[in-house]
């Protein structure tokens, strides 16, 4: 079942969209404010978001500006704007889709399925965890970490290939393709370390095998569950 946020500070619109979206099969969750969406965004993973751009509180170009730090979930406007350079702002703020009203309730499934369809190969779910690639951000537990792009490098190789240990040289080919001291290795290792030691209990720990490299280690009770997603 697909996870669909609502965001819409009009009842009625925001009742009929629930009622019909859910006949159709899917898990709705509302919200009328523009805080209170960037909270339950901030909080849970959804397959798609709907998104108006009149709410009393933000607009709906800086809560897509906003939920794009930290997903890259398929946003789509629905708004009363109609002005093609709204929909050009819309667009560019990082919606997907737009869509003016009135609307037909049956186009507006068939637009979240198109989204659905396409997926987003970018957020990697593992329990409360996620990666946005585009950004180059970690989520879990609650925080959003920024990595630089050679950290974020490094945490997909270690991250792709739980267990398996890298010798300094390989790393040092992989992400500076050789063009580095291999003194670089252990300070990146170190900054990585301490930027993600935060969600050990999530995500795991890099250890270092004492002279033959470092890997990272799955805990141990997550292990089994991320099994499905290494498969």
């Amino acid at each position: 079942m697909s996870n669909i946020l609502l965001i819409d500070d009009n009842a009625e619109i925001q009742t009929a969209n629930r009622d019909y979206l859910t006949k159709q099969g899917f898990c709705v969750t509302c919200a009328d404010t523009g805080i209170k969406a960037l909270a339950y965004i901030n909080e849970n993973r959804y397959d798609c978001i709907v998104l108006d751009i009149l709410l009393p509180d933000l607009d709906g170009y800086s809560i897509c500006k906003a939920a794009r730090t930290v997903t890259n979930t398929p946003i789509l406007f629905l708004s009363c704007l109609e002005e093609t350079d709204d929909k050009i702002k819309g667009l560019a703020s990082g919606g997907d889709d737009y869509m003016t009203k009135p609307y037909s309730l049956k186009e507006l499934t068939a637009r979240i399925n198109a989204m659905l369809r396409r997926g987003n190969s970018h957020d990697i779910p593992r329990g409360d965890f996620y990666i946005d690639h585009d950004n180059k951000i970690i989520h879990s537990m609650g925080k959003n970490v920024l990595l630089s792009e050679r950290e974020f490098n490094l945490f997909i190789l270690f991250y792709e290939n739980p267990g398996r240990v890298f010798s300094k040289k390989e790393i040092l080919n992989k992400i500076w393709y050789g063009n580095a001291e291999i003194g670089v290795v252990a300070v990146m290792v170190l900054k990585l370390r301490r930027k993600i030691e935060f969600a050990e209990s999530v995500i795991g720990s890099i250890e270092n095998t004492y002279g033959t490299g470092y890997r990272l280690t799955l805990p141990e009770k997550e292990g089994a569950m991320w099994e499905k997603y290494l498969r």
